[in-house]
């Protein structure tokens, strides 16, 4: 990928789909450049075309059953894997829960090199499987199909033995005085795991999982090392928990939204 397919790439990571001409602006090149940037990258399935644009694409379409919980909000959920984006250094081993964050996340990490990633998200294996820089390691278990998660006993048999540098966990529900909660117990237990072999634990949380708490405990916010959320969150939110000793990263979601609103549209 030459500096100016980067270039692209980087920039829909950060707007999700931009069209032809926006990028032609943002990069300040020809539409016919452009466009024959796109398809270049796309055959090699980095992006996906658009009718007059182009998108990050997904080898597994994330819809997983409804659990009656709040909706991630596209842009929310991308910012953050964005900024998240930034702690992965090369030769890391990382471990990755499911969930729509840690999913944009897995989208966003296509050009990284010399990553190791274990995971129990059968779609956040799929999407990262066939890169030449990343070396997919698959929990096995039964498939949950609210999450895409391989649950049971056979993820902490795997891990027995496994060290991680980070792992990147999303929430259901994130409170100081709780901790971090998840609706299923069965899944709770696979991240408690991966929790146990990972030298840092880094939550990723939009706005809509705080002061909000579910049926199964993870891991108490001491066990937390960062958390990585955006500016739709309160800064009184996060000023809760810096206060107990964690590290917050604040992903500029709304600022990249009014950005965006200023490229002239298609």
């Amino acid at each position: 990928m030459n500096g100016r397919e980067k270039q692209i790439f980087d920039l829909l990571c950060e707007h999700g789909d931009l069209s032809i001409q926006q990028l032609s602006q943002l990069l300040e090149v020809s539409p016919s450049s452009v466009r024959r940037d796109l398809n270049e990258m796309s055959e090699h399935r980095f992006i996906q075309r658009t009718h007059g644009g182009a998108t990050l694409s997904n080898v597994v379409s994330y819809n997983p059953l409804p659990i009656h919980k709040p909706p991630v909000l596209v842009a929310e959920a991308r910012a953050i894997a964005h900024q998240a984006l930034q702690l992965i250094e090369r030769g890391d081993v990382i471990g990755m829960s499911g969930g729509r964050i840690c999913t944009e996340l897995a989208l966003h990490m296509r050009l990284l090199e010399g990553i190791t990633v274990v995971t129990n998200a059968v779609n956040i294996a799929a999407e990262l499987v066939a890169l030449p820089g990343i070396q997919v390691m698959l929990t096995g278990g039964n498939l949950d199909p609210r999450s895409f998660e391989l649950i049971g006993k056979a993820p902490a048999m795997v891990l027995e033995g496994v060290r991680l540098h980070k792992f990147f966990v999303g929430a259901d529900g994130i409170t100081v005085e709780h901790g971090l909660t998840n609706h299923s117990e069965a899944v709770a237990l696979v991240a408690r795991e991966f929790i146990k072999h990972s030298d840092q634990t880094i939550l990723l949380a939009d706005s809509s999982k705080f002061t909000r708490s579910n049926l199964t405990k993870v891991a108490d916010v001491s066990e937390i090392s960062t958390m990585v959320t955006s500016d739709y969150t309160s800064s009184a939110v996060i000023q809760q928990f810096e206060t107990a000793g964690i590290q917050c990263q604040v992903a500029k979601c709304a600022r990249a939204h009014r950005e965006k609103s200023h490229v002239t549209p298609h």
